[in-house]
């Protein structure tokens, strides 16, 4: 083989190689975009609650959560606005859209109208991949909240009368086929979520910084400033649904009471409750002493992971003194569709002689232990749409190679051919 020969095959091949190694250096270095919404701003107060009103949250958690995110290598980081101004759903959709985000996260707090209500939820669209990628990150930052303490109302959908995703960032990200999410920290004006923002900058800080965890873990970031490295982090595996995701608005299918014991001397009574719905699960009960005319507040639902609640919980309650009771209870799914349960009639309790005062009615939780449940798989390295396209790459380079030896042990064969019959 002559050494002009040599050389071309020498240049294909550090061609190909070089090719190779740029395209996966260049598709590592693609960085991450992301745009954080915060919520409301201007004349759009949000939520108001004593002191607070959700617009100024929002922006400190949004600023908190970009500070914590641009702390890891690889992504830049967008608010819609830094300052407390008007801006349209439309306009904060293509905002993200001209900024070819990856992802859209829309920041804010809840209120509910009797203001009953506790715990933290993420909103994501209802259609196909829009739908996929949104529930693998809320899978994320469920858990990120839950480990803060708070409880988990779940991951939903919620469409208008039109068929389309109700809330307004989520439907305009969805026509610019931007993912994204509107995530619910809490509930402002419950006492269960007090706690997580009313006692100061820190908490809204700790809010931020678990938002931006989660969207570091959904992307696979690492970061030396934080020593942390989230590249080989699995997420749940989400197939893309077929058509429009609904929310539940059936109620559960079993709400059911009975009353295990009763103590005389103290009006406490021990109940069993067994609650079910196949389309979601148990979020909150409740209960009543006068036939459902009155009721207490919501109560936890014992559940291992958010979308899985136990088919029974017993629990102690204690009831007034001197009065019939009519204990009834109710059981929410997690889209707060109630059912209630069967009646059970109790007689009137005497008070003891010389009691001063009649008992309080309280729920007493017991202690339950259980194991986090688990029916995920997760696939590994599969799972990612970057390990995907490197496989891919690599394998047609290989292809490629291989073309390219064949072609050069076809020509060498070639010129000894020639060599041969110009001999002859």
């Amino acid at each position: 083989m002559s050494k002009r020969n040599t050389f071309i095959i020498y240049l294909l091949f550090f061609s190909v190689i070089l090719w190779f190694k740029s395209d996966i250096v260049c598709f590592a270095n693609e960085p991450v975009i992301v745009v954080i919404d915060p919520g409301h701003g201007g004349e759009n107060l949000g939520a108001q609650y004593e002191k607070y009103t959700e617009k100024e949250l929002n922006m400190i958690v949004a600023k908190y959560m970009k500070e914590e995110l641009e702390k890891y290598e690889n992504i830049i980081v967008y608010l819609t606005h830094t300052d407390d101004v008007d801006m349209s759903l439309k306009d904060r959709a293509e905002f993200a859209k001209e900024k070819n985000a990856d992802f859209l996260f829309c920041l804010h707090f809840n209120a509910s109208v009797h203001q009953n209500l506790f715990g933290t939820e993420v909103w994501i669209p209802s259609k196909g991949e829009l739908y996929a990628k949104g529930y693998q990150f809320a899978e994320i930052q469920m858990q990120q909240m839950q480990d803060l303490g708070l409880y988990s109302r779940g991951i939903k959908t919620k469409l208008n009368d039109n068929g389309q995703d109700y809330y307004g960032i989520l439907r305009q990200c969805s026509k610019l086929d931007v993912p994204s999410v509107l995530i619910e920290h809490c509930h402002l004006d419950h006492d269960m979520d007090k706690p997580f923002y009313q006692k100061g900058d820190a908490q809204l800080m700790e809010l931020g910084k678990r938002d931006a965890t989660a969207a570091a873990k959904y992307f696979g970031l690492k970061s030396d400033e934080l020593n942390i490295d989230y590249s080989n982090y699995e997420k749940v595996p989400v197939i893309a649904p077929d058509g429009i995701v609904k929310p539940d608005k059936t109620e559960p299918e079993i709400s059911q009471i009975e009353m295990l014991s009763l103590d005389n001397s103290t009006g406490e009574i021990t109940v069993k409750m067994n609650a079910f719905d196949n389309d979601s699960y148990i979020l909150y009960y409740m209960y009543s002493f006068d036939g459902g005319k009155t009721y207490s507040d919501l109560q936890k639902w014992p559940r291992p992971v958010w979308n899985q609640s136990f088919p029974d919980h017993t629990f102690k309650v204690t009831v007034p003194f001197d009065q019939e009771i009519d204990f009834v209870a109710c059981a929410y799914n997690g889209f707060d569709v109630w059912k209630e349960s069967n009646h059970i009639q109790i007689d009137a309790i005497s008070s003891p002689q010389n009691e001063e005062s009649i008992p309080t009615a309280k729920v007493i939780y017991e202690e339950i232990s259980y194991e986090p449940l688990n029916d995920y798989e997760i696939s590994g390295f599969f799972d990612s749409e970057k390990n995907l396209l490197l496989l891919a790459v690599s394998i047609i380079s290989m292809i490629i190679i291989i073309i390219l030896c064949v072609m050069v042990s076809m020509i060498i064969k070639l010129q000894k051919s020639n060599k041969q019959m110009k001999k002859k």
